[in-house]
């Protein structure tokens, strides 16, 4: 796979959130030069354990944007977010075996659902901030 670039096409114009999403892919592409490189499992879990807590406080200060600025999809953006950190965490036990291609299938979904919330979910709730002058 190659690696998963941040360019214009991801960024929305809220700079906490693009610099957030920007450190999210870095983690991503981390996770990625671990497998790669064949690196034990105890390099591949730290920073994949890194990446699952910065998941965490990413959607936390969406949802204190979105509490901030009285967006009106908050209830369901939160619930997105609720899914998205269960089915998450639902990798551990598969991702704490020796199985290479259980963690390539958990990065596999991270990237492509990063890419969809950026491109459907975050783009909504970042022309909504827009308009109320977030920046």
């Amino acid at each position: 796979m190659d690696k998963f670039v941040f360019d214009d096409s991801l960024r929305l114009g809220i700079t906490l959130i693009d610099e957030q999403h920007g450190r999210f892919i870095g983690y991503i592409n981390d996770t990625w030069d671990a497998l790669e490189r064949g690196d034990s499992k105890e390099e591949f879990l730290h920073i994949l354990n890194q990446l699952m807590d910065y998941v965490v406080e990413h959607f936390s200060d969406e949802e204190a944007l979105m509490k901030e600025f009285d967006y009106p999809g908050l209830a369901e953006h939160r619930d997105k977010h609720s899914d998205t950190t269960d089915e998450l965490f639902g990798f551990d036990m598969k991702l704490m075996g020796d199985d290479p291609e259980a963690a390539r299938s958990f990065l596999n979904f991270l990237t492509d659902w990063l890419r969809n919330h950026i491109n459907v979910v975050d783009r909504e709730l970042a022309a909504y901030l827009k308009e109320k002058g977030c920046s």
